[in-house]
């Protein structure tokens, strides 16, 4: 029978009803499947009084036994002087729900615990990391839920705040005064479209789809971070350019089909998918190998001003933000250094990979040998 979960409304309504009927305790018990212990103290907890004028303010007797309320007392429209009790399902469940939420107010930790935990919040934020990474990252030392250490940084009990949270404060409305405009227009892109994309994706369900973008500077800067994921396993590889260009972007492909081979890159990247900056128009340079000459992948763009067809990569672009916050300048950036935040973004816990990082995924599908590869083209330098 069930002890420990917490009564619904219709339970409440069933043991009223039962009650009304002068039903036995182990019989309704036995209808609702709750040990009679439980129902008995639901009945005590949540009755409530009713209003007359001539009561005093004593307790009958036999409200002390079973069933607690006088709903079937032969005296209750006599002249009873004692106070008299029903039970309303609707009332319980009312005084049930809000039972539940004052339970649930405050910290449950006392205070060495609540220091402790305190600190370790506020050290991973200041690493700017997420809850989630800090509760994997330290599910030894933290015994509460994500939800619940959510809650305390939302009622001000820690000395993280709301605003401290990477992703937790919404940026503010964009102003679109102008929309962008690519400076080529006259790239053919038949064959390369979004349509074209999704027809292929039908016609070849299980086949990688990588996503490629630009973070966006500022004006005056002359470098940017190239961003290149792959979704299913949040497997990002960031590098800093300098004066991107189209030659650039290509030679980051080559030097990655160096780095792991023609046929593993054939094997890895067979699909490409990104927006129609300037910096990704030369289609042929992407697609095809320098070393074979024959075609290395498929390179699909998404359609202007449309940036959820590619939504994994702009997810990610909000979290490097972390590391770039926008409007500063990231010509202070060198490699190293972007090598460092793509390293704590690697190994970082993910949820929808229950907790493991995307290192960890992408080793485990691909090989570590195929990972240091990869991972290893960010340290040659494009200027």
């Amino acid at each position: 029978m069930k002890t420990w979960k917490h009564m619904s409304e219709d339970n409440r309504k069933t043991i009223c009803s039962c009650i009304s009927h002068n039903k036995k305790l182990i019989e309704i018990s036995k209808i609702i499947n709750y040990d009679p212990r439980a129902i008995a103290k639901e009945v005590k907890r949540n009755r409530k009084p009713v209003d007359y004028a001539d009561q005093t303010e004593s307790k009958c007797p036999k409200l002390n036994r079973w069933p607690y309320v006088c709903t079937n007392c032969k005296n209750r429209y006599k002249d009873c002087p004692f106070v008299k009790f029903v039970y309303d399902s609707k009332v319980a469940q009312r005084k049930a729900d809000a039972n539940l939420i004052n339970s649930r107010k405050g910290i449950d930790l006392d205070s060495e615990e609540f220091n402790k935990l305190d600190a370790i919040i506020k050290k991973g934020t200041d690493e700017n990391k997420s809850i989630y990474q800090i509760k994997i990252e330290n599910k030894d030392s933290i015994n509460k839920s994500i939800t619940t250490l959510y809650r305390y940084v939302n009622n001000g009990y820690l000395k993280t705040k709301r605003i401290d949270l990477p992703c937790a404060v919404k940026y503010k409305k964009r102003k679109h005064n102008k929309k962008y405009e690519y400076t080529d227009n006259k790239i053919d892109r038949s064959n390369h479209t979004y349509l074209d994309y999704l027809s292929h994706i039908h016609k070849n369900p299980r086949v990688n789809v990588w996503q490629l973008d630009f973070l966006g500077t500022i004006k005056s800067d002359s470098k940017n971070i190239l961003s290149f994921i792959l979704p299913n396993v949040h497997f990002t590889l960031l590098d800093i350019i300098n004066q991107p260009n189209s030659k650039k972007v290509v030679k980051f492909f080559d030097d990655l089909e160096e780095a792991i081979g023609t046929e593993a890159f054939i094997d890895l990247i067979p699909v490409i998918l990104t927006d129609r900056d300037p910096c990704f128009n030369d289609i042929e340079g992407i697609c095809f190998s320098k070393i074979t000459g024959e075609e290395r992948c498929k390179l699909f763009f998404c359609d202007p001003y449309v940036s959820n067809q590619k939504p994994n990569v702009e997810n990610i672009n909000k979290q490097i933000r972390k590391f770039f916050p926008k409007g500063k300048s990231v010509d202070n950036h060198t490699k190293e250094t972007v090598k460092k935040h793509n390293i704590t973004l690697l190994n970082t816990p993910i949820k929808s990979l229950d907790g493991y990082t995307p290192k960890d995924a992408f080793i485990a599908v691909y090989g570590e040998d195929l990972f240091n590869k990869i991972f290893d083209i960010v340290n040659d330098e494009r200027k």
